[in-house]
């Protein structure tokens, strides 16, 4: 399967391997595991000269060591008599090399020295603060246990703290480039781009398995069944294997909160109801994986300038995990006994209400990517949905134009057509509880839906004064028309 996108990624390593040629720099990539980080790594290592790359395997001192130095016998045969006794005097010969040319040395899985060697980090600390000046060429740090690289570099009491030159946060494909992905396997985008989000939302590695499965363009049970609910199935166990190691001895709580969310409880107070936490204890970590594990988001309405704590909700960012918890983890059980019929049976009765919710932020995403006025008639600042105290009113899409009074206020339906005039009334009703500029504001009403809708549809939300769009109209045109 080939490397899709990442120029804007590759253009920032790029640009650290041309002032490295002059001035040493020490970069950190983070992203989730399964992003792309070491593709993208490789894909860099084509375009530049001496590059060494080392993976940190959780082992013994000496016996990663000494696969280190095997690593770089093979490009310098004079390694076979030396001896590394410990990390300082690897680290020691490849800041030499460095001061003879630009050398470029990677190391995959970073965060694992914690275990391996802890001292790793103050004898990097040490040689980079007396070498930097007379090296060049970068040192590259890649990890994917996002907590440990942040206390590892962002640590106040860190021995690495404040030595990084250069960050890159690698984050999932965008959904355009999805679309371009499934129409070059012959998938139809406008029809498909919705289940395959849902599931596996941008990340690479699911898509490469399915590639290696041959299991683009089946029909979806297939596809659940064969990574979700058949014995040993590929991501059966994917969500404890991403972040058991982050959350470490209390990720059953961490869990039970994640569970709760991706059921589609949002509040702060239910979640707390739901998952037995005590009200006044789950602030606390509703904010820690906020911010420390970025493993949830905290959203507020669009229209809001002020962060009120009663008003906010909280959603799962990456699609996936809130599919694993929403159907996988709850449904441990069922996964336990081999139930793997009542498990399909499970996922595909609820499946849709499920694409209902992540159509909402699939829309969402492809509005931001095509921000330039092709879609809808200005630039909005600000777009999310709407929601009062109480609850009682809900908009799906709120975008918002700050400079010149723009909104848009939408509503997203699977099918289109069964959206009616009645609905369409209903929804500029809803109108009336946004204080946004009241009264001076200009009014852009959507409907976003999945197909085009029938001609009487069509018509009824023209009489409306609603603008009817379909997943094909928001996808970029490479996505549309790029050859089968």
């Amino acid at each position: 399967m080939k490397f899709y996108n990442r120029e804007n990624e590759l253009a920032r390593l790029r640009e650290i391997a041309s002032l490295s040629v002059d001035s040493a720099h020490l970069m950190v990539i983070t992203g989730r595991r399964r992003v792309g980080k070491t593709e993208l790594i490789r894909k860099f290592a084509e375009d530049v000269e001496n590059v060494l790359y080392f993976f940190v395997s959780k082992k013994k001192p000496l016996v990663l060591l000494e696969e280190f130095k095997e690593l770089l016998a093979v490009s310098m045969p004079i390694l076979k008599t030396v001896t590394f006794n410990n990390f300082r005097d690897f680290f020691t010969f490849l800041f030499m090399q460095m001061e003879q040319q630009p050398f470029f040395i990677i190391f995959d899985e970073f965060q694992n020295f914690q275990q391996v060697d802890p001292s790793v980090f103050s004898t990097l600390q040490d040689i980079w603060d007396r070498q930097k000046d007379v090296v060049k060429g970068a040192i590259i740090c890649v990890g994917s246990v996002q907590t440990l690289m942040q206390d590892i570099f962002e640590g106040a009491k860190e021995p690495l703290f404040g030595r990084v030159t250069a960050r890159l946060y690698l984050k999932p494909l965008a959904a355009n480039v999805i679309a371009d992905m499934l129409q070059e396997q012959n998938v139809e985008p406008a029809r498909q781009l919705l289940f395959y989000y849902t599931l596996f939302g941008g990340i690479p590695k699911y898509y490469f398995l399915l590639d290696r499965y041959r299991l683009f363009g089946n029909n979806q049970t297939e596809i659940v069944r064969k990574f979700f609910c058949e014995s040993d199935a590929l991501l059966q166990q994917e969500g404890k294997e991403l972040l058991i190691e982050e959350f470490g001895k209390n990720y059953h709580l961490y869990f039970s909160i994640l569970q709760v969310i991706a059921g589609g409880v949002t509040q702060m107070a239910r979640i707390a109801d739901c998952a037995g936490i005590n009200v006044n204890s789950i602030s606390k970590y509703l904010e820690e994986l906020t911010t420390g594990y970025q493993i949830i988001e905290r959203r507020i309405p669009a229209t809001e300038t002020r962060n009120e704590q009663k008003i906010g909700r909280y959603y799962l960012k990456d699609q996936f995990l809130r599919f694993w918890f929403r159907y996988i983890f709850s449904n441990q059980s069922m996964i336990a006994i081999g139930d793997e019929a009542g498990l399909l049976t499970k996922i595909n009765a609820d499946l849709q209400t499920h694409m209902g919710w992540s159509f909402e932020d699939l829309v969402r995403t492809l509005l931001l990517e095509r921000n330039d006025k092709t879609i809808i008639p200005f630039r909005f600042s600000k777009i999310g949905g709407f929601w009062n105290k109480s609850g009682e009113v809900e908009i799906d899409i709120i975008a918002i134009d700050e400079e010149d009074g723009n909104i848009l206020i939408g509503e997203c339906k699977l099918n289109g057509n069964r959206f009616t005039s009645s609905e369409a009334r209903l929804l500029k009703t809803k109108t009336e509880s946004i204080a946004w500029r009241k009264g001076s504001r200009k009014e852009h009403y959507a409907l976003f839906c999945m197909e085009a809708v029938s001609a009487s549809t069509a018509r009824s939300m023209a009489d409306e004064g609603v603008s009817v769009y379909r997943i094909e109209d928001l996808l970029c045109v490479g996505a549309r028309n790029a050859k089968k």
